[in-house]
């Protein structure tokens, strides 16, 4: 009796498993919608919002810095520039300065052989110098042949002398007066070539026409130059500007006195500011060494780019950097802020 008591107490173990089964099967039928949840947020909910991030960076970008904009990476840090050259043939003997020194105004760079000018300077000096003896003789001549005309004339009015001898001496006046006058022309021409070796023996000491920085050595000491030959390319570091090449079809709305944003590529953490203040007459390919015929019959159309100056000055001057160090050559982007936008 006691046995199918405790048989009927205890519950059978294949009615415990089922019981188990149908509880996990409710859990899973719940978890069910969570499930269908996130992977309707991952797949399309959040590519969804990514998107519209993406889209609304693009038009902050675009609203802060490129609408009402026109900008250009053709464009270069340009300078005065001047070649510095002999005016006339010499050899240079000294060279004073060299690639990447700063030089100031009047300062002596090279110097060419004198060695022949001096001598032609005391060849000059010996000319002047027998122009002014010779003249003198020919001042002598001429007075004597002033007194013998005046005898002459004399006589032959009181009918001593004949017409013939008369006319011999007014004929040696005439003579004389015109061997004094080229006497003094010779002085003249002495002087003046005295005038040309001193102003060759200046030439040949050639000196910086302003401060710069002399950017190109094109020779060395003992070299023969020819004249216009270039000894140095200065560059004057202190009268910069930014020369932007504008492609044609964007440059119907930028005037004149635009503020203008600055990027050098040297100096990329460096804010720099400008203003165009002038605007180029013809487009860039018109100066080329070879300007383009379009008259051919295989004509193809290509954009023009027009040459815009642009001043520059720094806008962060506590930085190291100053417009100062900014050499000719460098590469910027510039942005044109366009006026009425």
């Amino acid at each position: 009796m006691e046995n199918e008591r405790q048989s009927s107490n205890t519950p059978s173990r294949p009615d415990a498993q089922g019981a188990g089964v149908s509880t996990q099967e409710a859990e899973n039928s719940k978890m069910e919608p969570r499930r269908k949840a996130w992977y309707f947020q991952k797949k399309v909910l959040i590519p969804i919002a990514l998107l519209i991030i993406a889209g609304l960076a693009v038009f902050w970008y675009w609203d802060t810095y490129l609408r009402g904009y026109v900008s250009t990476d053709d464009a270069y840090i340009a300078g005065n520039r001047v070649a510095i050259s002999s005016k006339m043939l010499g050899r240079i003997t000294e060279l004073t300065v060299d690639e990447g020194d700063t030089v100031r105004k009047d300062q002596f760079l090279a110097q060419l052989d004198t060695s022949d000018l001096h001598a032609q300077r005391m060849q000059a000096a010996s000319n002047l110098k027998y122009a002014q003896e010779n003249s003198t003789l020919m001042q002598v001549n001429l007075s004597l042949a002033q007194e013998d005309f005046n005898r002459a004339e004399v006589q032959y009015k009181s009918k001593i002398i004949p017409q013939e001898q008369y006319d011999h001496a007014r004929q040696a006046l005439d003579r004389a007066r015109a061997q004094y006058n080229v006497a003094l022309a010779q002085i003249k021409t002495a002087k003046s070539q005295i005038i040309i070796v001193e102003t060759n023996l200046a030439n040949a000491h050639i000196t910086a026409p302003f401060s710069g920085i002399i950017a190109k050595r094109w020779v060395m000491a003992g070299d023969v130059v020819q004249p216009a030959q270039p000894i140095f390319t200065v560059y004057d570091t202190k009268n910069i500007w930014v020369e932007a090449n504008f492609d044609e079809t964007k440059i119907s709305s930028i005037r004149l006195n635009d503020p203008v944003q600055i990027s050098v590529d040297a100096y990329s953490a460096q804010k720099f500011e400008g203003h165009v203040y002038q605007i180029g007459a013809a487009a860039a390919s018109q100066f080329s060494l070879i300007p383009p015929n379009n008259a051919s019959g295989n004509f193809t159309k290509v954009a023009q780019r027009v040459p815009f100056k642009i001043s520059i000055k720094q806008v962060n001057s506590g930085s190291s950097d100053s417009p100062s160090s900014l050499l000719p050559g460098m590469s910027v982007t510039v942005k044109v802020r366009v006026a009425g936008e």
